[in-house]
Formats: C-alpha cells, sequence, structure tokens
C-alpha cells in the first residue's frame, strides 16, 4: 500500500499507536516477572520503544509488513491463519534483529539477560504477530484510514465518531494495564547499579576504619 507523504504522519500515529496498545503492556510483564529485569530498565526500553515508534519506526514496521503481504498477495479475504503466520514471521524476525540492541541502549549490561530477553521477545514476537496485525488494520478502521474487512461488521458501520472513541479506549486501556503491571512488579533495583552501591559502602567502611 502506497501512502502519500501528507499522510505519513497520519499512518506512522496510528500504526505506532496499535503496535503500543499490544506490545507494550505485554512486554512489561514478560520484561519483569519472566526476564528478572528492574522496573527501571524495563520502563526505559518501553519509553525508548515507544519514542522510536512515533519518531517514525511504528510507521516504517507497517510498512514493512504492508510490502510482505503485498509480496504474498495477502489481503483482508486471505484466510485468516495464512494471515496470522506471515505476521507472526514477520515480527519475530524483527525481534531476532532488534532486541540485542535495543536492550544495550535501554541500559542491560548482562549478556544472559540480554539473551535471554531476545529469545523471549522471538518468541512474543510469533505470539502476538498475528494479534499485533490485526491491531493495526483495527486501527486504522476506526480512525477511518483504511477499512478492513477483518473488523466485525457492527463495528466497522458505526459513525467515525464512535470509532475514534472506541480506539482512544483501547490505547488508554493499555497504557492503565502496563500502569498496573509495573505496580504488582517487586520493587527491584538494579542489580549492577545495587552491587557497585555496596562496594562503595565497604570501601567508606574501611576507610573510615582505618588501617589495622
Amino acid at each position: 500500500m502506497k501512502v502519500k507523504a501528507p499522510n505519513w504522519l497520519k499512518y506512522n500515529f496510528v500504526d505506532s499507536t496499535a503496535l503500543l496498545s499490544i506490545s507494550t503492556p505485554i512486554s512489561a510483564t514478560l520484561e519483569t516477572f519472566v526476564v528478572g529485569m528492574s522496573d527501571d530498565v524495563s520502563l526505559n526500553a518501553r519509553l525508548i520503544n515507544a519514542g522510536l515508534a512515533y519518531a517514525g519506526f511504528g510507521g516504517l514496521i507497517a510498512r514493512g509488513r504492508d510490502g510482505l503481504r503485498k509480496l504474498f498477495r495477502i489481503t483482508d479475504e486471505t484466510k485468516g491463519k495464512i494471515q496470522h503466520a506471515i505476521d507472526a514471521a514477520y515480527a519475530a524476525t524483527l525481534q531476532l534483529v532488534a532486541l540485542p540492541i535495543f536492550y544495550y541502549i535501554a541500559g542491560a549490561r548482562d549478556t544472559k539477560e540480554i539473551v535471554i530477553g531476545t529469545l523471549v521477545g522471538i518468541g512474543l514476537g510469533a505470539v502476538i504477530g498475528g494479534p499485533a496485525g490485526y491491531t493495526i488494520d483495527t486501527f486504522r478502521d476506526l480512525t477511518g484510514l483504511k477499512k478492513s474487512q477483518r473488523v466485525p461488521e457492527l463495528v466497522r458501520e458505526r459513525n467515525s465518531k464512535v470509532k475514534k472513541g472506541l480506539a482512544s479506549l483501547l490505547a488508554a486501556g493499555a497504557i492503565g494495564l502496563t500502569a498496573g503491571i509495573y505496580a504488582l512488579t517487586p520493587n527491584r533495583e538494579n542489580t549492577n547499579y545495587q552491587q557497585t552501591l555496596e562496594q562503595q559502602v565497604d570501601h567508606q567502611e574501611n576507610y573510615a576504619r582505618g588501617p589495622n
């Protein structure tokens, strides 16, 4: 699907919001409860991810998906299983390429943590790739950018005000859910920072005691 320059910002905003709405709460849960990242590192990762998405990467990811669907001649009428499989493969591949660099930028320095986070991300991409693609199509329809036959007719035929209200509600719900996830996680500190702080305290205590 070709997008004219004036519409690029609209598509980027809508597609980024769609991707973040489904990926942020799930990623926050896996990073904190499964991988064992500190809340600070996980939150930094989510904020950087959102920033990059709205800066243009969200739109690029969605355009890549559109191109892949066009390459394989996938339309809204294609069987749902095939659409989900294409979206899942695409999402998993993106995670494999981007996550190691992404987590390092977010502050992760433990190689094991980065590897586990990447592997979990690949699995996550394979699992939510299909739903993420569906969410993109749904948000585009709800915001009036592009109608999709994948959206239930009951929703598809609503007026624009109601549909935009639904899109806003979905986005707000994702934000609230993510906040709730961080509220439930243990108050873990960054391990490397904590170890450094403990070393500094020990050094100061030894200095205060003076030579034996």
